[in-house]
């Protein structure tokens, strides 16, 4: 190899990933005004600096040490870029491990460009071999100039300094985030005034233990039905078919994605954004620091809690945070052999609802069983013909495909979830199912704005209950309270109180949602009742 040629390959290998970077300190978002745009290129600019120069003082090779910082920063953004297209949220420091844990992760959001940028270090390797290292007093004037960066870039992470470019508001690849998850969990308790309840941060077992059980304890089965939403709340659209009967309508935490934080939502029975910034990312912080409530409550009444779930149980850390919350066993999609042959965003509610059938007729004891769907999950056809009779003239032709799909779905999974419905009735064990909506579609949320919703709430879905005894009774659950939505994380006090069973948990909640129209505003310095209502006063009794 001649010497001339050895000279320059260096920089042109490292050249095209190098140049990546000038494109992200472009397009790499950040709110919180003019400061918080320079905050967010800056931390990018000191981020990579520091790799860099950490690199160089190491391997003592420049090229080397530019393309490994420069190659190390586009994975992150990439793999930001594709979280968020597939889950709605942001990549913290925890995914990686994740993905490390889960080779499902990877196959299925991003195996070519896993396969790129593995390709890509290789080729850097070669290059480490190729390049001339330093002399000795370059090295030591490089490594002054690496201290000089991370003491600019500590001074950018200190908590004086730090800004909060509000990562989980939109779509945002935020390096600061990524990197304060390195040493900050990003999940914190709540400030608030005085002595809180239990029912809405803290546990409280003797609190939580009933007072109050039915003789015949009902099986409980609770079902996410993956992005699905009423249709009527886009005006532009003429929705065909039946919708989910007894629908009410039901306040969610995101839009487009992290259906984790409904699950959670649900099952650990607080509302997640009170958890700070990292709430997004609540699936990944859940174990070792929250705990469930409606799902170890009713163990302690003999119930066995099941989750059926529609990915494989290693898939960003479904298993790990359901067991957490209180689930005993656990089936995942690889253990139902008609689910693990389909393609993933297309798997039938069939499937699973079968299965939640076959454990309550196989199962001695009463059942709580959560299970979650697939098949409304993004990418809808975005190609379609459109349908002037349906669409309005304002809908693009690929809002109007996506919602036409989407359209055709919805009307497969309703049927499906009569048939289940059908199905439990015919059995002699009472059984109690609680249905909800966890988000509209990623890409609903993607292609419509927030006026499009009724409203302008993107925020919207719905719930219902079915008991096999009374049929549709989601008015009877409520009890005559009438609010414009419930928060999700009011779902297991109602379902409870509606089994019949009772504690101060259940009523202390139960007030706090009349309180709060229906919210959970826990924390919220401007709810002027106080906390003395959370014990104080008593909801109306349960219906019979």
């Amino acid at each position: 190899m001649s010497h001339h040629y050895r000279r320059y390959l260096p920089l042109l290998i490292v050249l095209p990933v190098t140049l990546v970077m000038p494109y992200i300190l472009t397009v790499d978002q950040g709110t919180n005004g003019v400061w918080g745009a320079v905050y967010n290129r800056l931390y990018i600019f000191l981020t990579w600096a520091s790799l860099f120069g950490g690199i160089l003082a190491l391997a003592r090779r420049p090229w080397f040490a530019a393309g490994m910082a420069s190659l190390t920063l586009v994975g992150l953004w990439v793999g930001a870029a594709i979280k968020y297209q597939f889950l709605g949220s942001q990549l913290v420091a925890p995914d990686l491990i994740v993905a490390l844990l889960s080779g499902e992760t990877l196959l299925e959001m991003g195996l070519l460009p896993t396969a790129l940028i593995t390709g890509y270090c290789l080729l850097l390797l070669l290059l480490l071999w190729l390049e001339k290292p330093l002399r000795l007093g370059e090295h030591k004037v490089a490594i002054a100039t690496w201290i000089g960066v991370m003491l600019g870039f500590t001074a950018l992470n200190l908590p004086n300094n730090y800004v909060d470019l509000q990562w989980t508001v939109q779509y945002k690849n935020t390096f600061p985030t990524f990197v304060q998850s390195i040493w900050r969990t990003q999940l914190q308790e709540p400030e608030h005034p005085g002595k809180a309840s239990y029912c809405c941060f803290k546990a409280d077992t003797q609190a939580a233990s009933f007072t109050q059980a039915p003789t015949e304890k009902p099986n409980i089965v609770v079902i996410l039905e993956e992005s699905t939403f009423p249709l009527e709340l886009i005006s532009t659209f003429k929705a065909e078919g039946k919708f989910f009967k007894d629908a009410y309508p039901l306040k969610v935490h995101t839009a487009g994605g992290s259906t984790w934080v409904q699950e959670i939502a649900f099952l650990h029975g607080v509302a997640p954004p009170l958890y700070g910034d990292g709430w997004k990312s609540i699936n990944l912080f859940t174990p070792g620091r929250l705990d469930g409530r409606i799902a170890p409550q009713l163990a302690a009444q003999g119930y066995r809690t099941k989750t059926i779930y529609p990915t494989a149980g290693r898939f960003y850390g479904g298993q790990r945070f359901h067991e957490q919350l209180g689930i005993q066993d656990f089936i995942d999609c690889k253990a139902l052999p008609e689910c693990a042959k389909r393609q993933w965003n297309r798997i039938p509610d069939e499937i699973f609802f079968d299965e939640a059938v076959k454990q309550i007729k196989t199962n001695d004891q009463p059942l709580f069983t959560f299970v979650a769907t697939m098949r409304q999950h993004s990418p809808h056809e975005k190609n379609s013909k459109p349908d002037s009779q349906r669409c309005d003239a304002s809908l693009s032709p690929k809002q109007c495909s996506i919602l036409l799909d989407y359209n055709d779905r919805l009307k497969l999974s309703v049927k499906a979830y009569e048939n289940f419905v059908a199905q439990l009735k015919k059995l002699p064990e009472r059984t109690i199912v609680v249905a909800f909506g966890d988000h509209i579609p990623g890409d609903v949320a993607a292609n419509f704005t927030e006026s499009s919703f009724y409203k302008q709430d993107r925020f919207r879905t719905f719930f219902n209950v079915w008991d096999s005894a009374h049929g549709f009774v989601t008015r009877e659950v409520l009890d005559g309270q009438e609010f414009e939505t419930i928060d999700i994380a009011m779902l297991d006090a109602l379902t409870l109180r509606y089994a019949g069973f009772e504690s101060r948990y259940v009523s202390d909640k139960l007030v706090h949602m009349q309180e709060c129209s229906g919210s959970f505003c826990a924390f919220d310095t401007g709810y002027t009742h106080g906390n003395t209502a959370l014990t104080q006063l008593q909801p109306p009794p349960p219906s019979p």
